[in-house]
């Protein structure tokens, strides 16, 4: 779901540099299609519903006869997966470009643990800026583009003057005062303790009258925990809310406080400014926020970063990395974005 919404930056930049001339077609699984559906720089969706059955040979004669009806000049394919290389060996006589996920890079950082030679290749041989200027930066050459970013920025401007590349489904409605809590991840290893979640929201409750909304999937289960909290100024919306739904409640909230995961970076692609946790993955890899009023945690631990997703089972007795990460830190961190 990230990995989604960071790609809508290149649509933002592609549009920008060739204007309404340009027609772009969109690819993604079905179950990510209302990340993009609405998306003003998007002309068309084509989703794979791999999850509902759709075989891979209909989804092709989908794509061939959209070929057919209005010509593909390029594939920019911005995943680097099995699937996406797939679908371009079907349509091998149309021009591809493909994004540098820089995953032997990110596959060394976590077999080095020695925290010099970790820097090193985190600053010289990645580079410290996030997923949505790497992507841009990586084409702009290619397409004769030595402004990417600053027309990037100067197309959609978000309130801090940050590259923001999804549109608030109501443009009259104004930010709210409510923060939202994303205690989900994708994998388990990168989420913060939920008692911690809970505790913090205890903590904000207590000391200001802000509104806070808890969003979660359905199989998110423990978000129950926040059960305990006896506050009308509390709303746990975990699993009933669709994905659109989320994303209407993130586009209009004043903050954002959750894990490395697809919530964070839809915040930050409406301009909502966010404080993102991270446990075994590291902010080097590319996915930390970019906004002036965003900000992230991540501890040094000397195992850390132990995969390149998070996928991991911690083989230590407890995840350092995550509990090593404190409730009042979150609190201060937050009060400090928030006043920033």
């Amino acid at each position: 779901m990230g990995d989604v919404v960071l790609q809508t930056a290149t649509v933002n930049w592609l549009k920008a540099l060739y204007g309404h001339e340009l027609y772009i077609t969109f690819v993604t699984s079905d179950e990510f299609k209302s990340l993009v559906e609405n998306h003003p720089g998007i002309d068309q969706v084509i989703s794979f519903n791999r999850r509902g059955g759709e075989r891979w040979g209909d989804f092709i004669l989908k794509i061939k006869g959209l070929h057919q009806a209005r010509p593909i000049d390029l594939i920019l394919d911005l995943h680097g997966t099995l699937r996406s290389l797939k679908l371009r060996l079907h349509f091998w006589s149309i021009p591809c470009l493909s994004i540098d996920k820089r995953r032997l890079e990110r596959f060394l950082i976590t077999k080095v643990k020695g925290k010099w030679l970790k820097t090193f290749i985190a600053s010289k041989i990645i580079g410290y800026e996030n997923q949505v200027e790497r992507i841009i930066n990586d084409f702009q050459a290619l397409f004769n583009d030595h402004r990417a970013l600053r027309r990037t920025i100067d197309k959609v401007n978000g309130p801090h003057q940050e590259i923001t590349t999804l549109s608030k489904n109501d443009k009259d409605k104004q930010a709210h005062s409510y923060i939202v809590l994303a205690p989900s991840a994708s994998f388990e290893a990168k989420r913060w303790p939920v008692e911690r979640f809970v505790d913090l929201a205890e903590k904000v409750l207590s000391n200001h009258h802000i509104e806070i909304v808890v969003l979660a999937g359905p199989g998110d289960d423990f978000c129950k925990a926040f059960d305990k909290i006896q506050s009308p100024l509390l709303r746990n919306l975990q699993g009933k809310t669709s994905l659109k739904e989320s994303m209407d409640i993130l586009s209009h909230a004043s903050f954002c406080i959750g894990n490395d995961s697809g919530m964070n970076h839809i915040s930050e692609a409406y301009g909502v400014p966010c404080l993102t946790l991270f446990g075994p993955t590291d902010p080097c890899f590319g996915f930390a926020p970019h906004g002036t009023s965003s900000g992230y945690i991540s501890k040094e631990i000397w195992c850390k970063p132990c995969s390149t997703t998070g996928s991991k089972k911690c083989f230590r007795d407890r995840p350092y990395c995550m509990n090593e990460i404190s409730v009042e830190e979150v609190y201060k961190k937050f009060l400090e974005l928030r006043d920033h």
